[in-house]
């Protein structure tokens, strides 16, 4: 909520000392692009799980967990690429009592069956340093997500 100019004096400064102090800080945002510029490690929770983790490159260039993929959709593109935007339906569960199985299966695109409901999926590595939790294949969610990527709008 800092004026622009504010905003990129603070995180000009937070990187200067992160690169010279050789610190490190647990930075906790939904503004992604600030992230990106801040980053070398994301994790992405949902309902206080870690749903995706890795690199922040990575993270970024996919393929994603669905609700990474669904998060990074609403992000305004630069080059002026018109890319489908994912919604999310479905009930908002609580955290104090989330839903059994993926935590993200009420509102998950991608959803398979009751798999989802029932089994929490592990946090697996999808490629070296990068983890995704969920149930579907990291090359099958390669796949579904370089589809959406080349279909025409």
């Amino acid at each position: 909520a800092l004026d622009v100019s504010v905003q990129a004096a603070i995180l000009n400064l937070l990187a200067d000392l992160q690169s010279k102090e050789d610190v490190s800080y647990i930075f906790i945002s939904h503004d992604l692009a600030v992230v990106r510029y801040l980053s070398d490690k994301i994790a992405v929770l949902y309902l206080g799980r870690i749903m995706e983790l890795g690199p922040s490159e990575d993270v970024f260039s996919g393929p994603h967990h669905p609700y990474t993929e669904a998060l990074l959709s609403a992000v305004p593109k630069l080059d002026q690429t018109d890319t489908a935007r994912i919604r999310l339906d479905g009930e908002i569960p609580s955290a104090t009592n989330p839903p059994s199985g993926c935590v993200f299966h009420t509102r998950c695109p991608r959803k398979i069956g009751p798999i989802c409901e029932q089994q929490e999926p592990p946090l697996g590595e999808a490629q070296p340093g990068h983890s995704i939790r969920c149930h579907i294949p990291y090359s099958e969610l390669a796949r579904l997500q370089r589809a959406v990527v080349t279909e025409p709008a």
